[in-house]
């Protein structure tokens, strides 16, 4: 094998094999493997089949947390002897984040690196591995060919749209690429077999959130997008959960419950390390008749999102999204309706803050024929029904009434009729 970029020449009769899916490169892959059709994801066929060879991966990693796993069998798994330039100890995810040595095939791993660092694996292929998965996260890793994520989610017991790889931040992957670790979220405690003949089988899979309001978050050097004012069904709605917080990250948003959506409101959470945020909004319909989406920070800022926009705040560590009623502007009593009516009509009234109310009918003569209000409400658009009759519910003659408000220092009258 020769893997230098500078060799000073070709030897006749020498196969030279590469290939280069983002930033891991295998090396012993034909040049003309992807030549044609395009190959099944499920399972790309190893070279070395058949052949009993030695294989040899490349993969970058970059300085800081990685998730990691191995991607050929070897003889010394220490992790140490792998990653010579690992700064923390290997962690593997049980429920809690546990303290390992050994490296073990179709386990991923966290691992913090003091530098960036291209690790040569060199062992023989890893064509099939048994994976344990129990209810919840877990960190896997593949096998020394790439799989599509639809293989994964082939198998019944893993929850669907929930794999994850780490780059900074959480992101969800194309390709399940050797030497990589990924969150998965399962369903239930069980097996699952990865191969490299395996096949995917079609997965029948709704993104629930195309039609969603959307808010993203960024940084300038990342992103992430949460989603609002849609209604999931309940057997699907952690297909939209995130893997797990952990202080390495570079930057994630998320709402409390670890989730990328909420219905009607929602605490966000923040990790950044930049001094500003950029916020843009989508808001796809809207909130409903004298509604709104309102996005609060915890410094007492107050946005409201109509159509789409652009925000940028100083980095927060908490936002509250809500859906919540439009406040009036002003002290407001309106004409009834229907006006004339028999014998029932309704009374509007607005309050733009939180007051002591009081709406009364009187007679042409000026006295009181019934009281309907007469208690402290909060701000917001208010209404009462009158069916004509008396504070001892006795029906009243036809004629011209009078209706009075009274909040706080707002007092207001009208005039309505009412017909027999």
């Amino acid at each position: 094998f020769n893997l230098s970029e500078n060799s000073p020449c070709i030897d006749a009769g020498t196969a030279y094999y590469s290939s280069v899916f983002n930033d891991s490169v295998l090396v012993n892959i034909p040049d003309n493997l992807f030549e044609g059709s395009a190959p099944d994801m499920g399972a790309l066929e190893s070279p070395y089949e058949g052949m009993g060879g030695v294989m040899e991966l490349i993969v970058e990693y970059h300085d800081g947390w990685n998730m990691v796993g191995l991607p050929v069998l070897v003889d010394d798994t220490n992790y140490q002897s792998v990653f010579p330039n690992a700064q923390s100890t290997l962690y593997s995810f049980d429920g809690i984040y546990q303290n390992e040595t050994q490296l073990e095939p179709g386990i991923g791993y966290l691992l913090k690196m003091a530098v960036s660092d291209t690790v040569l694996f060199s062992g023989l292929p890893l064509e099939e591995v048994t994976v344990y998965l129990q209810s919840g996260w877990n960190i896997i890793s593949g096998l020394s060919t790439i799989l599509s994520p639809e293989y994964l989610y082939s198998f019944d017991i893993v929850q669907n749209g929930t794999l994850y790889g780490l780059d900074g931040v959480y992101y969800s992957p194309a390709i399940i690429e050797p030497g990589r670790g990924y969150w998965i979220r399962g369903l239930s405690e069980g097996e699952i077999v990865l191969s490299s003949d395996g096949v995917a089988k079609l997965v029948g899979y709704e993104d629930r959130l195309s039609n969603a309001h959307s808010i993203s978050f960024s940084n300038g050097e990342h992103t992430a997008i949460l989603y609002f004012g849609i209604e999931i069904p309940h057997d699907e709605q952690l297909n939209y959960s995130f893997p797990p917080i952990f202080d390495g990250l570079a930057f994630d948003v998320r709402f409390s419950n670890d989730m990328k959506y909420t219905f009607e409101s929602g605490e966000i959470q923040v990790m950044n390390t930049s001094e500003s945020l950029t916020l843009s909004y989508e808001i796809t319909i809207e909130a409903g008749e004298r509604m709104n989406w309102v996005l609060n920070s915890i410094s007492g800022e107050e946005f409201i999102l109509e159509g789409t926009g652009e925000i940028t705040v100083p980095s927060l560590e908490k936002f509250i999204l809500k859906r919540i009623a439009e406040l009036p502007h002003s002290f407001t009593l309106h004409q009834n309706f229907p006006n004339p009516f028999n014998p029932i009509t309704t009374l509007r009234y607005d309050l733009p803050s939180d007051a002591l109310v009081t709406l009364s009918i009187y007679d042409m003569l000026g006295r009181e024929i019934v009281q309907l209000v007469n208690t402290t409400q909060k701000a917001g658009f208010k209404s009462v029904r009158w069916d004509g009759t008396n504070s001892i519910e006795k029906p009243v003659g036809a004629g011209v009434y009078l209706y009075r408000i009274q909040a706080d220092e707002f007092v207001q009258t009208q005039k309505m009729v009412l017909l027999k």
